[in-house]
């Protein structure tokens, strides 16, 4: 048990008395913590510039018009002549789509004929593309089922009936464990979970580049530098999975006992590959330029910035190797679907198997390293000869 408390105490002193590594492991996550989250507060996009080029100027086309800008997704910020004037509002950025509305608009839906609206979005941008064609089409789809019902009603058709021509079934969308349907919500908990591992990753694996060798059986040090982990990290964990989730109005349906399961085999399953990543590449400035490049890797490997239904099966197999994949689907099961314990068994089950894994390698590792650097029986008498001499 000396060794362990040794071991435990070493690696202590090895994160937080090192500058850099409590920075790294400290500051670090403080920093992300009040900078990261601030630009998604909001959740949902709104507002989106959108120029108006009305070639109808009328009654309807001004309707419309209203309509589109009255909803939350865009704002019809410029109103242009042409398309040429649209156009050029377009590439400077001043506006990031365009809605057209013919001549003859207005005529057209007298008659009962189609009239066309053209819209332009810029897509280079996702997200301002899909908020200009949502703001836009659901304003046009009212406006034309209200047209068609009024038309319908005017030639003698009941309103009842007439309504149920136009729009036979009422579409009523329900969220699922996203109530606001914001980005927020979906990108947060995720983002939390990955600078957990990566900065828990870059320190420990600084520390272990340069860290004394102790005395004692390999077991025992491994054992007590996963005991300070667990003691470094059981302040750090509530914070982010709990504190900040909680701050910026984030879903917590799960209970904290759930959540502290879930995160201990993470930060072992973390810490181990860790000292993996030391033992293989030994110096700290490779360390730190191997977990800085692997960052972004992890990020769309873990499953949320692409589905998983559409990663090739070689690369989601290999995702499955980092303790961040596991904990990032089980946290938001816990966090925004309420899941209990039985229910997230395989996911735990994964962490410990993960952490089972990569605890005998680093085991092994270090027990071959030790085995090297202990001299043998033949070497000691020789040794003592040469100095006797």
């Amino acid at each position: 048990m000396s060794e362990l408390s040794t071991a435990f105490r070493a690696e202590l002193h090895a994160v937080l008395g090192d500058r850099q590594v409590r920075s790294i492991v400290l500051l670090a996550l403080v920093i992300y913590a009040l900078i990261y989250p601030l630009p998604y507060r909001a959740e949902l996009l709104r507002d989106v510039p959108v120029v108006l080029v009305d070639q109808d100027r009328t009654t309807a086309s001004a309707e419309l018009a209203r309509r589109v800008d009255a909803s939350e997704a865009v704002a019809l910020t410029h109103d242009a002549p042409d398309m040429v004037e649209a156009t050029r509002l377009v590439h400077e950025r001043r506006a990031f789509g365009v809605m057209l509305i013919p001549d003859g608009f207005e005529r057209a839906l007298l008659r009962g004929d189609q009239s066309p609206v053209a819209l332009y979005a810029d897509a280079s941008y996702f997200l301002m593309y899909q908020r200009v064609m949502q703001g836009a089409a659901v304003p046009l789809r009212q406006l034309g089922a209200e047209i068609e019902a009024g038309r319908l009603i005017a030639h003698g058709t009941p309103r009842a009936v007439a309504l149920a021509q136009v729009s036979p079934a009422n579409q009523i969308e329900v969220p699922l464990f996203n109530p606001a349907a914001g980005y927020a919500t979906y990108v947060l908990p995720a983002a939390f979970v990955l600078i957990l591992q990566q900065t828990m990753m870059m320190g420990l694996a600084l520390a272990a580049t340069r860290r004394r060798p102790l005395p004692g059986h390999p077991v025992w040090r491994l054992l007590g530098r996963a005991a300070a982990w667990l003691t470094i990290w059981a302040g750090l964990l509530p914070l982010y999975l709990i504190v900040l989730p909680v701050l910026y109005g984030l879903p917590i349906l799960g209970g904290p006992g759930t959540l502290t399961m879930l995160g201990l085999p993470f930060v072992l399953a973390a810490g181990f590959l860790a000292q993996l990543v030391a033992a293989l590449f030994r110096r700290s400035e490779v360390v730190q330029v191997v977990l800085l490049a692997t960052g972004l890797p992890f990020f769309f490997l873990s499953g949320f910035a692409w589905p998983v239904e559409a990663i090739p099966a070689h690369l989601n197999a290999l995702a499955q190797l980092i303790p961040s994949t596991p904990a990032i689907d089980g946290l938001v099961r816990v966090t925004q679907m309420g899941a209990t314990l039985p229910q997230i068994a395989p996911v735990l089950w994964h962490l410990w198997a993960l952490a089972g894994g990569l605890g005998l390698i680093v085991l092994a590792v270090e027990t071959r390293s030790a085995a090297q650097h202990t001299p043998t029986a033949c070497e000691e008498p020789a040794a003592s000869g040469n100095s006797s001499r």
